[in-house]
């Protein structure tokens, strides 16, 4: 049987966060854990209402379900049919998952104990994978749009033309239709390409990154008369298909958001290899924004796909911002001792 020098050493080193709590709700003891998750020190916990975790809006709430607990307690899982958030000593907060289990001390004194779990990884990569889902369907149901209402009204246009050539006895009718089928053709299998590069740029696997991202800003000077001053440097013997895809879609992705967001009709790349380093910068002096109070809406998977894109590859995504000065988003991907990836 372990002693109680055992026992207080496991609550000490538990990687949850634990409170013992009273019937009135006040705390009696927590671990080290406790101090890291909220940023409170002990003797500013000790003998205070465990309400003051609880952000100030839902405290009444959560004193309701404590007193209600109190009256009936017993072993209830992590967040069991509640949406959890805790409130550091700063103000801000974070997703948890909170087990209470009762517990008579041996004073014969009712309390609880709290453990408490930071899960703000564990939602960032769910919030993440409902964005991935979020975004497959509206590029599927954009795809299926685009084959509906050009692709297939292009084809049906071209059968009934084929259908009036076999019928035309007229040679010079006949030639006119002719061409007619063959600008129709061409201009389908342009929408056909359109729809291919938007899933994956040919240039990616036929000539590399560097020649990819120069297609993609002239189809953004082009088509959209958006202006994007770059330095493009040699940096596809560095990179696999994978780190050259990743890479290109955040760049992909920054350049939207200027458009969409900064105001400015103008930006700056630059992709070349510094201190050991793949890198992808882009950069404007637009509007900037909040990046602490951004909710991640800002198109397409936003600024959190960014990140977890860099994360699967072992990069590091920097983000630079701040309203009225601008945005500077950037990716670094070390290279490889060789000096080249297997792609």
């Amino acid at each position: 049987m372990l002693s109680a020098e055992e026992y207080r050493a496991i609550f000490e080193a538990s990687p949850d966060g634990c409170l013992v709590v009273d019937s009135e709700g006040v705390i009696r003891d927590l671990n080290p854990r406790v101090e890291a998750l909220f940023g409170w020190p002990r003797e500013d916990l000790l003998g205070q209402s465990v309400e003051m975790l609880v952000p100030e809006a839902k405290r009444s709430a959560h004193e309701h379900h404590r007193r209600g607990y109190t009256t009936s307690p017993h072993i209830r899982p992590m967040g069991a049919g509640l949406d959890l958030t805790g409130r550091r000593q700063d103000g801000s907060r974070f997703p948890v998952e909170i087990s209470l289990s009762p517990w008579t001390s041996a004073d014969g004194d009712a309390r609880v104990i709290c453990s408490v779990r930071d899960v703000s990884e564990r939602k960032r990569l769910q919030d993440f994978s409902d964005g991935v889902l979020q975004a497959t369907e509206d590029e599927r149901r954009r795809i299926a749009r685009e084959l509906h209402d050009d692709t297939a009204q292009r084809l049906a246009a071209l059968i009934l033309r084929v259908r009036l050539l076999a019928e035309e006895p007229n040679a010079e009718s006949r030639s006119s239709l002719l061409s007619q089928i063959r600008e129709e053709i061409v201009e389908t299998a342009e929408g056909v390409k359109r729809m291919a590069r938007g899933l994956r740029p040919p240039e990616l696997g036929d000539v590399g990154l560097a020649a990819a991202i120069q297609s993609h800003l002239r189809g953004l000077r082009e088509g959209a008369g958006f202006d994007v001053e770059a330095e493009v440097g040699l940096v596809d013997p560095f990179l696999g298909s994978n780190e050259s895809l990743v890479i290109y879609r955040i760049v992909q992705e920054a350049l939207a958001n200027v458009m969409r967001h900064a105001d400015v009709p103008v930006a700056r790349l630059i992709l070349g290899v510094d201190d050991g380093s793949v890198f992808a910068e882009v950069s404007d002096s637009g509007q900037g924004f909040d990046l602490e109070r951004s909710s991640d809406g800002r198109g397409g998977l936003g600024l959190l796909g960014m990140q977890e894109r860099a994360t699967m590859i072992g990069g590091r995504l920097t983000i630079e911002t701040a309203p009225g000065e601008g945005t500077r988003i950037r990716i670094d991907l070390p290279k490889t001792k060789e000096g080249l990836r297997n792609g």
